[in-house]
C-alpha cells in the first residue's frame, strides 16, 4: 500500500497552491466537479494528485481537524531549502543515517 494523496483544508486556495506548486514543483491539474467547497488537486511528477487542496472558512468544523505531517519525496534536498530560505520560511533538518533519509 502506497500513499495516495493527502488533503489539506486552507482559507486561501490560490496562496496555498502557489506555495506548493512553488516549494514541492507540483503542477496543478484535472479535478472531478465535486458537490463540495471549491478546490484543487496537485500533481507530482509522475502525474498522480498527491496533494487536494478544499477551501474553508473560519467557521468550518472542518477546521477542528488537524495533520500532524504531510511527507513529499524529493531527489533535491537542497533546492528545496533554498527556496524556504528565499521565502523566510523557518524549517529543521533531521537525518536518519538507518534508512539514508534527510528530513526537512
Amino acid at each position: 500500500m502506497n500513499l495516495d494523496h493527502v488533503n489539506v483544508y486552507v482559507r486561501d486556495l490560490d496562496n496555498m497552491s502557489q506555495f506548493y506548486q512553488d516549494i514541492l514543483k507540483l503542477t496543478p491539474g484535472y479535478r472531478p466537479s465535486f458537490s463540495g467547497p471549491p478546490g484543487a488537486w496537485l500533481y507530482d511528477g509522475s502525474g498522480r494528485p498527491v496533494l487536494h487542496l478544499s477551501t474553508t472558512s473560519t467557521g468550518s468544523n472542518r477546521m477542528h481537524q488537524h495533520l500532524d505531517h504531510i511527507a513529499f519525496r524529493t531527489n533535491n534536498v537542497e533546492e528545496v531549502i533554498k527556496q524556504l530560505v528565499s521565502r523566510k520560511i523557518e524549517y529543521e533538518v533531521y537525518e536518519v543515517p538507518e534508512v539514508d533519509l534527510i528530513q526537512i
